[in-house]
């Protein structure tokens, strides 16, 4: 059995039931699972796709991880407990593949390739970084080398032992402070191939598009196909793009460097306008009240402090 599964609170439910229509599409043999991390019932969700609330798995520190985190925050710290959760409900998975709600996909994952990996992780890039001044290396660095909006498992003891090292640390380290070596659930991941000897990085081009590939990677359509570097597209990740994201919410002008992604991007959010939203704070989680000028106002003060350094020259003359 392949399982895929996503987790989110309401905030991401559209996309995420985006995803598992996507799922069903090009996976009709596998088994798609929400991982629910809010507190509000679901309204009934598509033939195909299977629910996992957060009270079904073993979060033996939730109520601290609620108290500690913002509500973007404790969703990421929950994907290793889902993890878990899932596997110890389903003995027969022999895949289980992670994506986060923000996805879609456009192919299949067996297009990765890569069978015989314990563990396939999604790298930031695979290349040397274009300039820019929108996104760096050292902001790529900043966050880790790889991405956790998607890896992919085999259920076995080094990669059980990867998910409880992974779940015990998300407790208490896994907030958005990169001054302090945190950055979700995601930096852990750089330890990822320590635990798991079969780790491979994917390398295939059309895998996880998003604003991190936008400098990098060539995306494109030909007589209604999407292809990337002349790889097949197989999957994009629209985070930061409509939903608040704390890493990629600050390059969305990456967007406009490629017109077939906006194009993408434009058909991806009206698709979102038929699935059902839920109103109100998710219920897990401090509320994380994020304006919509969060951008304009960074690009305000940093002109601001660009001329008082300007000025500071000038002291004592």
């Amino acid at each position: 059995m392949n399982i895929i599964f996503t987790v989110c609170n309401r905030l991401q439910l559209p996309n995420a039931m985006a995803l598992g229509t996507s799922v069903l599409q090009f996976h009709p043999d596998s088994v798609f699972y929400i991982g629910w991390a809010d507190t509000v019932p679901l309204p009934k969700l598509q033939n195909g796709i299977k629910l996992i609330s957060v009270e079904d798995i073993d979060v033996p520190e939730w109520g601290q991880m609620c108290s500690n985190y913002y509500d973007f925050e404790i969703v990421a710290a929950a994907r290793p407990w889902f993890a878990k959760g899932i596997l110890k409900k389903q003995k027969a998975c022999e895949k289980l593949t992670f994506l986060a709600p923000t996805t879609l996909l456009f192919s299949s994952t067996q297009e990765i390739g890569n069978e015989s990996a314990e563990l396939l992780l999604t790298p930031h890039i695979t290349k040397p970084l274009v300039n820019s001044k929108i996104l760096d290396d050292k902001r790529v660095l900043n966050i880790g080398m790889f991405h956790s909006g998607s890896w992919v498992i085999k259920p076995g003891e080094e990669t059980s032992k990867l998910l409880d090292w992974w779940s015990h640390r998300t407790i208490d380290r896994a907030k958005f402070d990169l001054c302090n070596g945190m950055c979700m659930d995601q930096l852990w991941l750089n330890y990822a191939p320590v635990w798991v000897k079969n780790t491979v990085q994917i390398q295939h081009a059309g895998w996880h598009y998003g604003l991190h590939s936008v400098l990098n990677k060539n995306l494109k359509e030909e007589n209604g196909s999407f292809f990337v570097d002349d790889e097949k597209l197989i999957s994009v990740d629209f985070a930061g793009l409509g939903n608040y994201h704390p890493v990629w919410s600050e390059h969305t002008r990456l967007v406009n460097q490629n017109n077939v992604f906006k194009k993408l991007l434009d058909k991806y959010q009206h698709s979102l306008k038929k699935y059902e939203k839920i109103n109100g704070e998710p219920g897990f989680g401090r509320p994380s009240h994020i304006s919509s000028r969060r951008v304009l106002r960074r690009n305000i003060a940093g002109k601001l402090k660009a001329i008082t350094k300007f000025v500071d020259q000038f002291q004592g003359q």
